[in-house]
């Protein structure tokens, strides 16, 4: 075997570990449900250097929905946007209700007020069984 020194350094053995560390950042937990997304997340600098675009990346990119608002993303701020939708939902369905003493609506505005009142009704749902499921999440944590 021959011999590889360099002033004083070997090189028979090859990298042993990589450590991805900056000293001037601190790493800090972000505030309770501000956390980014998980495919957002920050890469290693290696292996945004060293990793070439595959198959595998291309499907990923190609079947990955385009998102407008990557705000809703993150759960609390999805929250506050369901929150919000429901009650514009009951809002407009409490605005189509026709006033006692009026004539009843037409057949069109009738199945629009059904309409309204359905997607209320499912949204409502979707947030109650939302909250039955945080309630059972925080059973487990609490053990």
């Amino acid at each position: 075997m021959t011999d590889m020194r360099i002033s004083g350094l070997m090189f028979d053995r090859g990298i042993d570990s990589i450590t991805y560390a900056q000293q001037d950042a601190q790493a800090m937990l972000p505030e309770r449900g501000e956390s980014a997304p998980p495919d957002v997340g920050s890469r290693a600098q290696l292996s945004t250097l060293l990793d070439k675009p595959s198959i595998d990346d291309f499907l990923d990119t190609a079947t990955r929905p385009q998102i407008a608002n990557r705000d809703l993303l993150v759960p609390s701020r999805f929250r506050e946007a369901l929150d919000n939708t429901l009650q514009q939902l009951r809002d407009a369905a409490a605005q189509w209700q026709s006033p006692a003493g009026t004539e009843a609506p037409a057949q069109g505005r009738d199945d629009e007020l059904r309409v309204l009142n359905r997607a209320t009704r499912l949204l409502t749902e979707e947030v109650g069984l939302r909250d039955l499921v945080q309630m059972y999440r925080s059973a487990l944590y609490q053990g």
